[in-house]
């Protein structure tokens, strides 16, 4: 069960380094296709190729109709060039809407909700990209903790300037 009502905020972040494969995707087909790309990004580590710390890491770069285009990533403690499809990415920075999602991953849509109507409640808009960065695994899923980020359009743009 997640924790609701969501305490959703405001806060600026920083870029963060990630090891991802992007792809494009059915929104439907998102739980089965994140295992095969996250896949091919611990198989580049096992080469000694890129340092994982280990958190992974989706980011939604992009939604058309019914497709997705997701950054399936898990963050990096070093600078690596590309291995095939696994290259080095980092997640948006700037001012962002936050909250944490606890319990199970099937249920984070309703973070995304909570945090959409922040935005409408503080006249603020999304920018774009949003993403989620996962905890560690625990098979309770009321252990499992996941933060989810909506980049802002910053309030200058909102207002049309």
């Amino acid at each position: 069960m997640s924790s609701a009502p969501y305490d959703v905020r405001e806060v600026s972040v920083r870029a963060r380094q990630v090891a991802g494969v992007r792809a494009q995707i059915p929104r439907s087909r998102l739980a089965q296709e994140f295992g095969r790309r996250l896949d091919l990004v611990y198989a580049a580590s096992r080469t000694g190729a890129v340092a994982l710390d280990g958190q992974n890491i989706f980011i939604y770069r992009a939604a058309v109709a019914e497709e997705l285009t997701v950054d399936f990533c898990v963050g990096v403690t070093a600078p690596f060039d590309a291995v095939g499809a696994v290259v080095p990415l980092e997640t948006p920075h700037g001012r962002v809407a936050m909250t944490t999602h606890v319990g199970d991953y099937g249920r984070l849509g309703e973070a995304s909700a909570a945090i959409l109507a922040w935005c409408r409640a503080n006249g603020r808009k999304p920018a774009g990209p949003s993403w989620e960065v996962y905890g560690h695994w625990d098979p309770d899923p009321a252990q499992l903790r996941t933060e989810v980020y909506c980049l802002l359009q910053p309030l200058g743009a909102e207002a049309g300037a």
